[in-house]
């Protein structure tokens, strides 16, 4: 039979004999390069053109039969498809990159629709894109944030830097939950130690003399309708140092808050978002007591407890410096330097709650 068949194959004038010199799997193509042929690891058929050199082409087809023996479900087709896969991601994670000034722009705009301390955050935000301009947010490193910080301290307080790093801190975090960063490079450095606050307290004296300075005789602009308005200041300055209550949670108080029966005056929304009562002392339910006579709509509770105006002009006295304007009255440098009126949480009490 085999005889037969070696007579056919002459007869046919064709041979099973390779007719290149080269190795299993390695052929010389049509177009004159070196080719190979093999199965990788998920059992499909691959032919690849290589070069002109006999020696790459060997060397290509023993690597294919290697990985294809040593990598189960190896296959260069599916392999091409991942590398392009990993090409297209990082072409559209460039695409997505953002400068920092560009995202304190979305950061600022986002922060006036979400926040009440829109106008704060959005000077701090503006001193960080100063300093790290048009830099990639992703480049931002743990390093830069820490010298960002350091350099504050030639101008501002340790407490203030630690408020700009909150700051940082929020913006980068939601640039994690917009996919713009991976990691939040503030995490890697740490706040500064801050001095102990100090308790802030009037001595009667001084008392007396911030009322005489918010009478209305001393606190006259001249505007007939401004000066009507504005009224006497010292209730305000009055209910402050006995409940501590800020001066925006006064000017929101309106008569549905004040519960002459329990005492309490309910603060809708303090600066944490939250709301919570104040109990009122004796001289607390005086003042209300009297301004309730006033009132202009007394079947109203929507009308605010204060008719002063909040936010208005300032006088050329109050526009002093407070270092001056404590002096005439011997005040002691107790109250912060630069303030208007009492601090955003009042001290200096002298009689308990509820007396």
């Amino acid at each position: 039979m085999s005889e037969l068949a070696s007579e056919t194959r002459k007869a046919g004038n064709w041979s099973t004999k390779k007719k290149d010199d080269a190795p299993r799997g390695v052929r010389r193509h049509p177009s004159g390069v070196w080719a190979i042929r093999y199965v990788c690891g998920a059992g499909h058929v691959h032919k690849e053109k290589v070069g002109p050199l006999k020696t790459d082409a060997i060397a290509g087809y023993y690597e294919s039969r290697q990985r294809a023996r040593h990598e189960n479900g190896w296959c260069p087709l599916v392999e091409r498809g991942q590398a392009k896969e990993r090409v297209r991601a990082d072409r559209e994670r460039e695409r997505r990159r953002v400068t920092f000034r560009a995202y304190a722009e979305q950061y600022i705009a986002w922060a006036k629709l979400h926040h009440r301390g829109a106008k704060t955050e959005e000077g701090r935000v503006n001193a960080m894109a100063r300093a790290f301009g048009d830099a990639k947010l992703d480049a931002i490193t743990s390093a830069d944030v820490e010298r960002f910080l350091d350099g504050l301290l030639a101008k501002r307080s340790r407490s203030t830097a630690n408020r700009y790093r909150t700051t940082l801190h929020a913006m980068l975090n939601r640039a994690i939950r917009h996919g713009y960063l991976s990691a939040n490079p503030v995490k890697g450095t740490t706040k500064f130690k801050e001095a102990e606050g100090r308790t802030l307290y009037l001595t009667p004296d001084e008392e007396i003399a911030v009322r005489d300075q918010l009478a209305p005789e001393a606190t006259v602009t001249g505007r007939s309708s401004l000066d009507t308005r504005r009224g006497d200041l010292r209730p305000l300055f009055s209910v402050s140092i006995h409940t501590g209550l800020r001066w925006t949670e006064q000017r929101r108080l309106l008569w549905r808050d004040v519960d002459f029966l329990t005492g309490l005056l309910a603060v809708r929304q303090s600066k944490s978002g939250h709301a919570r009562q104040v109990p009122m002392n004796s001289v607390v339910r005086s003042l209300l007591f009297d301004l309730a006579g006033q009132r202009q709509r007394p079947d109203d509770p929507e009308e605010s407890v204060f008719r002063c105006p909040y936010g208005q002009p300032r006088t050329a006295s109050s526009r002093r410096p407070w270092s001056e304007r404590r002096k005439p009255s011997g005040m002691r440098g107790r109250m912060q330097a630069g303030s208007t009126g009492t601090p955003g949480t009042a001290t200096g009490i002298r009689s308990p709650a509820g007396s």
